[in-house]
């Protein structure tokens, strides 16, 4: 098998890479790939806590894609073992444990979602269970013997933990462990993780050599923050762009990003070729060259341009022109969009937060969070409190959710 030259591909594979241990083994394992025409094993370990994925996770899952690009072989690999246990990196205490069936009901969303940028033909999608479940009591002890309680502290988030008089549980401890067998079992060259998961990566690297392994590289990505532009994007902050929203949720949510994070977002997010970043990271610096609303070097016209590429990313073209169009309508010159999604209730009276709720499928808590933020409106007006009553007559309404939601409301035969 042939591969593009070195530098192409060192190019390609250390675009917004933060930290790589170590860059020189690296380029020497693509050197052997070359001579031999054997591909890399690259390594991306998931664990499904969660339903779905968002931007924040297609960080390291597009750096897959990456190597993948490349010609060398992107194993996506389902903790479906670990995840009943919980990644207890930057965790305060504790992860409440999930069940198998709980586990694999968010896994096959996973698979849907990460081949929307993958080739699932040419991705190995594997999970940690064929290992972790034939293990005995027996092998777990060997595993466990492979590390001390000291080298386990030496991790922050269990410091903090271990000084606070926090529980720390053993399984915790041997998380670290169960991710660098991973390594080994799948006898990886690289390994991919955010720039939090360093001590579990290490682990893959000391476990490799200890079963007479050539130890992996482990490259690290940032983090990406949300759309509050300063804490990382996560479901629990609310902050985040799911890979399933809609090709006008995608848009109208980059459009809400701070300007400082645009080049960040095109860098991790995009495969918009680095020199056009560049420019606009150039651009956004020297703002008052740029005030004319159709100069494409304008703040605004830059963040448009995010904004389509990475709807396109999960989308297409077309659809990234119809987030755009949806955006300048509905945002921008304040206009009902032409098509909304019709909802038919019975005509009597409902708690705003209970209306809110069954218009826009959100849970009660939810609505009311919606509500008591101003972000709610019924023909324009804006619902003042969750809990006002609300008549529904036969008169269809019109009923705004947040920016960029809007719902027909008619009554029921």
């Amino acid at each position: 098998m042939s591969f593009p030259d070195i530098e192409t591909q060192m190019r390609h594979i250390m675009r917004g890479v933060e930290e790589i241990i170590h860059e020189e083994e690296l380029r020497r394992m693509l050197t052997k790939s070359a001579q031999t025409g054997l591909p890399l094993r690259v390594k991306l370990g998931v664990d499904p806590t969660a339903a779905d994925i968002h931007l924040g996770h297609m960080v390291t899952i597009r750096k897959l894609k990456h190597f993948q690009d490349m010609g060398h072989i992107a194993i996506f690999l389902i903790g479906d073992f670990t995840a009943r246990i919980g990644d207890p990196t930057e965790r305060s205490e504790a992860r409440i444990r999930l069940t198998k069936e709980q586990v694999w009901e968010h896994a096959k969303n996973y698979e849907n979602q990460v081949f929307k940028i993958l080739d699932e033909k040419k991705t190995e999608v594997r999970n940690n269970g064929e290992w972790f479940d034939p293990m005995s009591f027996a092998d777990c002890l060997d595993l466990a013997y492979r590390s001390t309680v000291a080298r386990m502290l030496e991790r922050n988030d269990f410091e903090k933990r271990f000084k606070e008089g926090s529980p720390i549980s053993i399984t915790e401890f041997l998380y670290p462990l169960m991710q660098g067998y991973d390594s080994v079992a799948l006898k990886c060259h690289v390994e991919l993780g955010g720039t939090d998961q360093k001590f579990n990566l290490l682990a893959g690297r000391d476990l490799q050599i200890q079963f007479g392994q050539e130890p992996q590289v482990v490259m690290m990505t940032p983090l990406i923050e949300g759309l509050d532009g300063s804490k990382k994007m996560s479901k629990t902050e609310r902050n985040y762009i799911a890979v399933d929203d809609t090709p006008e949720d995608i848009f109208g949510k980059t459009m809400s990003i701070q300007d400082d994070l645009i080049v960040k977002y095109f860098t991790l997010l995009t495969d918009v070729d680095i020199d056009e970043v560049n420019r606009f990271g150039a651009a956004l610096k020297e703002v008052d060259k740029h005030q004319e609303a159709g100069d494409p070097l304008h703040p605004m016209q830059i963040k448009k341009a995010l904004a389509r590429s990475i709807v396109a990313e999960y989308h297409d073209w077309s659809a990234a022109r119809r987030g755009e169009d949806h955006f300048e309508k509905v945002v921008q010159r304040r206009e009902l969009p032409s098509e909304m999604p019709l909802v038919q209730l019975a005509a009597m009276k409902y708690p705003a937060y209970e209306l809110v709720a069954e218009i826009g499928q959100v849970s009660k808590a939810e609505a009311r969070r919606l509500i008591s933020q101003g972000g709610v409106k019924l023909d324009g007006i804006k619902i003042e409190a969750p809990s006002i009553e609300i008549t529904l007559s036969v008169k269809e309404a019109t009923v705004q959710i947040g920016k960029r939601k809007f719902y027909r409301v008619k009554t029921k035969d």
